[in-house]
């Protein structure tokens, strides 16, 4: 499943490109899979469709996705290694802010806290 966070600063449609190759890193998409057609995606997150449609061809663009005329799009036979890169960024960007968080000035037990409220938050939308 793929969470949308409306307060979070990350770009909604790179949220849901990030979702996508969650979703393949934990094997719960593979290649040759289809994934859900923009109107359906759209309608299940509570977003524009013009916001799907943006992931969707960034990720054609990627590689990622390929799409084949008349129905619809898929994942493609090198997402995997695609996804542990996009895995790998998303990686370095949390660590990219919480290098600028510090510099900022939260100490280090803040940086935990903000984890842990994380976690919470987290697992009260799985419930």
């Amino acid at each position: 499943m793929i969470r949308i966070d409306n307060s979070s600063a990350v770009p909604i449609y790179e949220q849901v490109k990030d979702g996508l190759r969650g979703l393949v890193t934990r094997k719960l998409l593979g290649p040759g899979d289809q994934v859900p057609p923009i109107r359906g995606l759209a309608e299940l997150l509570v977003v524009n469709p013009n916001t799907i449609a943006r992931a969707y061809r960034e990720l054609i663009l990627e590689g990622f996705l390929e799409s084949r005329k008349g129905e619809g799009a898929f994942i493609a036979r090198g997402a995997v290694s695609r996804a542990s890169n996009g895995m790998e960024s998303i990686r370095r960007r949390l660590v990219d802010h919480i290098l600028l968080s510090r510099r900022a000035g939260l100490s280090w037990k803040d940086v935990q806290s903000a984890i842990q409220e994380a976690k919470e938050e987290d697992s009260n939308v799985e419930k």
